[in-house]
């Protein structure tokens, strides 16, 4: 079986990540995978290089680029595979696919969450629409994200699956322990900061739960076009005391074997990678009731983690401050709950069921 993927890039992303480690997994496998790029620049083509990927350089400058030669140049690419594997939107390529079996996996729909042209937001999602009711099969990587996708874009005839996403979990014979004493609570989220993760809803939740008596610190684990908006909402409520943003960081697990929970005060996530990260490392995990894909990640495990209000949320923070031993006690089910339902090895599975089906082998 040759199948080809499409990415953008390789640089630093939960997608592009994602993405690269699944490649990397066929490749194991024994599949004969390619991965085609827009551009080579990105932090993950060492990870490509090393594992012996054969890339292919797409020629595609952006996603308006219409150029003939291009589309002609694609199409005899397109040629030399059994299935192409489309992780983001392009129209020139997914043009150059039509006569070939094509998956397009959605990774997220966040509509309105970023200022766009009004011409071009309506012009790509037109095409968008076309392209996408024509592909071999339609692929979220939640329910949620189906749903969404199905309001936007119809999807009416065509067929569609879940694939949940998967994460490399390192295989440990036992979990980091907290000192029974710790010098503080420690509270932590890892995250992009943009508008969309609503850090604010978190920082109103912690300090909720200080004024309950609770005691602790709060990380905030990443960096972004928000941080500096951060940075004032923290300021103008004197708690830079006890919150802390340590910056990007890349080794995050480090990080969740410090912390005692985590929380995601995120709306409207595509699935939620964090929380498979956080139950990697046998952390409880916190969210809101619209979380969208992260809920379906954390509701059949802890639904007492999925929170109606910035109140309740503090409330289940100090539950924790308070039950410390909750954190402990469960701490292995959270890993073998993640390893069972959410590894890398599942999703290559749950993708190689799905290319069989279309190809029908």
């Amino acid at each position: 079986m040759k199948i080809l993927h499409c990415l953008n890039s390789p640089r630093i992303g939960g997608l592009e990540r994602l993405v690269v480690n699944l490649v990397i997994a066929q490749k194991k496998r024994g599949l004969n995978v390619a991965i085609m790029l827009d551009s080579r620049k990105g932090e993950y083509l060492n990870d490509l290089v090393d594992n012996g990927l054969y890339i292919i350089d797409s020629g595609v400058k952006g996603g308006f680029d219409f150029r003939f030669n291009i589309y002609k140049r694609l199409k005899k690419d397109f040629k030399n595979f059994d299935l192409i594997h489309f992780h983001s939107f392009s129209p020139v390529k997914l043009f150059a696919a039509q006569k070939f079996p094509h998956v397009y996996t959605i990774h997220g729909l966040s509509k309105g969450v970023r200022k766009e042209n009004y011409i071009k937001y309506h012009s790509r999602e037109a095409l968008k629409k076309k392209l996408l009711n024509n592909v071999s099969c339609f692929i979220a990587n939640s329910q949620y994200t189906l749903n969404c996708s199905r309001n936007h874009y119809g999807l009416g005839n065509v067929y569609k699956v879940v694939v949940l996403n998967g994460s490399k979990i390192e295989i440990k014979n036992n979990l980091v322990r907290k000192e029974e004493c710790a010098p503080s609570f420690k509270i932590g989220m890892v995250s992009r900061f943009t508008r969309r993760k609503r850090i604010d809803r978190l920082i109103n939740s912690f300090e909720k739960f200080l004024n309950m008596n609770g005691k602790g610190i709060l990380y905030l684990v990443g960096d972004g076009s928000e941080a500096d908006n951060i940075r004032q909402m923290i300021k103008a409520k004197c708690l830079e005391k006890y919150i802390t943003m340590p910056g990007y960081i890349t080794e995050v697990n480090s990080y969740y074997q410090e912390f005692d929970i985590c929380v995601h005060p995120s709306d409207n996530e595509g699935f939620g990678l964090v929380g498979v990260e956080a139950y990697s490392n046998g952390k409880p995990i916190l969210a809101f009731e619209d979380s969208g894909g992260l809920r379906e990640v954390i509701e059949p495990f802890e639904p007492e983690d999925i929170l109606k209000s910035e109140q309740a949320m503090a409330e289940r923070m100090l539950f924790y401050y308070n039950n410390h031993k909750k954190i402990e006690q469960s701490a292995l089910e959270r890993r073998r709950y993640a390893i069972e339902n959410f590894s890398l090895e599942r999703m290559e599975r749950d993708y190689f069921e799905v290319y069989n089906n279309i190809l029908g082998l």
